[in-house]
């Protein structure tokens, strides 16, 4: 066997002899018939979108002597076509649907080596692991879906003599066509666009970004050249990307004219893109969504929350909102977990509107917050003259509000033993009866519950039913805490954007001393918190960089406290944060200054205290 050279190579017949790769037993990693026909209908969508392209491939494949094979994500060959003598010959090897063809199977080979590198690869001849495929010249392209997850590989083979570098390049082209046409596909209710530097036209760069503005799929091109990982399409907004996104944003209309916009890059000011739309099948119309709330009277409160609205980047918070999804998907009961503030109400009604519920009514009754004698008429009703001051026409109650939809019950740890036990009736079998009345109604009502406490704890004390409690744990999604998430600046600049739209204010950005402050402060109160304070912090600041002495004075005690010695620690957090900035700038005080927001003979002042200003220029 020729030892391989080349970096990936190397590592692959490694792991091929680590796997302990066996020629004889090679040819048993073939489904049988039955299983791969059940196989392959999983992937039928898949199959679909691609059959095109793979059929246009027919005739070239024929003429050039060479075959095409689509292998998914475990390396299972899907389909193949191509030059029919030659898929006769390489049937003796096992080139057929159904057969795998990973690194694990038959060890080093285009299509399972570029699964495992996720990169184009050719494997020539000898460069085979197994000696049976030393006949070949194979090249593989990796093929990613809309959210950069991989889908499957591309594989071209031919006989080795008649290898090309080329057909390298050649792969990974057609691949990604392949992906393009897989995002344009799977863009219905989504906005489509294509962005382009200013200075190169080389590649094609797409996107999707669905009604709310998140961005929900980008091809190879765009994930290079946003720098996107998989974790962030889905959960970020395009407009905390670029600035001046709003023209292609809310455009009237399915069919776009190809006018590009020019895009600024939040992220590194010098990187401009020129955006233009190519088609918008979103459901609603293309209005901005403060003007559609002004078009149709409603208020923010109306206006639903989606998964998309959902901003964040700490892996526990995406793993929470990845249960929320996979849990909207049911009808399963569930109950959120997590500090007041942390957002369980927007994740109920997100959940509710991800699910086949989502046309029908959101209800959402406060637990703690109705006195004891209104809860049960507030969460059942009542018919006319049931008690004194009951409406003549009787009432319908949050339930019957509900049916068809999802009751949200906030606070469920605070609500009364005499009315769990009327919750845990209706639970067992759906119906309710209105106070008064004697007629009982089926329902059909998803149930979400929610608590800042520990439930279980409620349970240990005798406070809150056990029975109850495990009548709620459908599904349990616990939300972090704020202080405990490592994207807090993240949320902070996020908050601050709705801020400055709320302010009408052409820009706002927090000094290095208010990110550290950010950093540090333990915010109890979670976002609901921090929205509040940089709501307030905006309004009081007099130019568009927010300094920590905006802030809420009770914030500002409590993280002097925090240092223990409000002067003695407030001057080392000044001192450190002064530092970092002449640190990033490389010593240039004008820059230091411009990024601390204070003057540059202040800063001056500050360093002569410090006694080391000559050091710096």
């Amino acid at each position: 066997m020729t030892r391989p050279t080349d970096t990936w190579l190397k590592k692959s017949w490694e792991r091929s002899q680590r796997y302990k790769v066996d020629p004889s037993a090679a040819k048993y990693a073939i489904l049988e018939d039955i299983e791969f026909k059940q196989y392959r209908k999983q992937k039928e969508m898949f199959l679909r979108e691609i059959n095109p392209t793979l059929e246009r491939l027919s005739s070239w494949l024929k003429a050039s002597h060479s075959i095409a094979a689509i292998s998914d994500n475990e390396g299972y060959i899907l389909e193949s076509i191509g030059d029919p003598m030659f898929l006769q010959d390489t049937e003796k090897i096992h080139v057929r649907k159904g057969a795998c063809w990973s690194e694990h199977a038959r060890g080093t080979n285009s299509a399972g080596t570029a699964i495992v590198e996720q990169k184009p690869i050719a494997v020539v001849g000898k460069e085979h692991y197994l000696e049976t495929n030393h006949m070949l010249y194979c090249t593989a392209s990796p093929i990613f879906d809309p959210a950069g997850n991989l889908l499957a590989a591309l594989n071209i083979s031919g006989y080795r003599d008649k290898y090309h570098p080329s057909l390298l390049e050649i792969v990974d082209a057609i691949a990604r066509e392949l992906e393009d046409w897989i995002l344009i596909q799977r863009s219905n209710k989504q906005l489509l666009l294509t962005l382009q530097s200013e200075h190169e036209n080389k590649h094609r760069a797409l996107i999707t970004v669905n009604a709310e503005g998140v961005l929900t799929g980008a091809n190879r091109e765009a994930q290079g050249l946003l720098q996107l990982s998989g974790e962030t399409i889905g959960h970020v907004e395009l407009s905390e990307l670029f600035s001046g996104v709003q023209p292609l944003l809310f455009q009237s209309g399915k069919i776009h004219t190809r006018t590009p916009v020019t895009l600024c890059s939040k992220i590194n000011e010098h990187n401009r893109l020129l955006g233009s739309v190519l088609f918008d099948t979103r459901p609603s119309f293309h209005t901005s969504p403060k003007k559609r709330r002004q078009n149709s009277g409603e208020t923010n409160r109306t206006v639903p929350c989606t998964f998309g609205n959902l901003y964040g980047t700490d892996n526990r918070f995406l793993n929470a909102i990845r249960l929320a999804k996979k849990a909207a998907a049911t009808d399963y009961t569930i109950l959120i977990t997590g500090e007041s503030g942390t957002g369980k109400d927007m994740v109920s009604q997100a959940i509710h509107e991800e699910s086949r519920r989502s046309g029908n009514p959101f209800v959402a009754i406060n637990c703690g917050a109705v006195t004891k004698s209104l809860l049960e008429s507030e969460l059942f009703g009542y018919e006319a003259g049931a008690f004194t001051g009951a409406r003549q026409s009787g009432q319908p109650g949050k339930f019957e509000l509900a049916h068809g939809g999802t009751l949200f019950l906030d606070e469920i740890a605070e609500m009364p033993p005499e009315m769990q036990v009327a919750l845990l009736r209706v639970l067992q079998n759906f119906t309710i009866t209105r106070i008064g009345g004697s007629k009982s109604v089926q329902l059909d009502v998803r149930i979400i519950a929610a608590t800042h406490t520990d439930l279980w704890g409620k349970v240990q004390d005798g406070s809150f039913r056990a029975d109850l409690f495990y009548r709620l744990q459908g599904i349990h999604i616990m939300l972090p805490p704020l202080r405990e998430r490592e994207d807090r600046l993240q949320i902070a600049r996020f908050l601050l954007r709705n801020v400055q739209e709320e302010l009408q204010k052409e820009s706002l950005s927090l000094s290095l001393a208010t990110e550290q402050l950010i950093e540090t402060y333990v915010w109890p109160g979670n976002i609901r918190q921090m929205f509040a304070a940089l709501r307030e912090a905006a309004f009081l600041a007099d130019s568009d960089v927010i300094e920590p002495a905006h802030f809420p004075s009770y914030i500002l005690s409590e993280y002097a406290a925090y240092y223990n010695t409000t002067d003695g620690l407030l001057k080392q957090s000044e001192n450190h944060i002064i530092m970092e900035a002449l640190k990033k700038t490389e010593g240039n005080i004008s820059q230091a200054a411009l990024a601390l927001g204070i003057g540059r003979s202040t800063l001056y002042r500050k360093l002569k205290k410090l006694a080391i200003s000559d050091d710096f220029t």
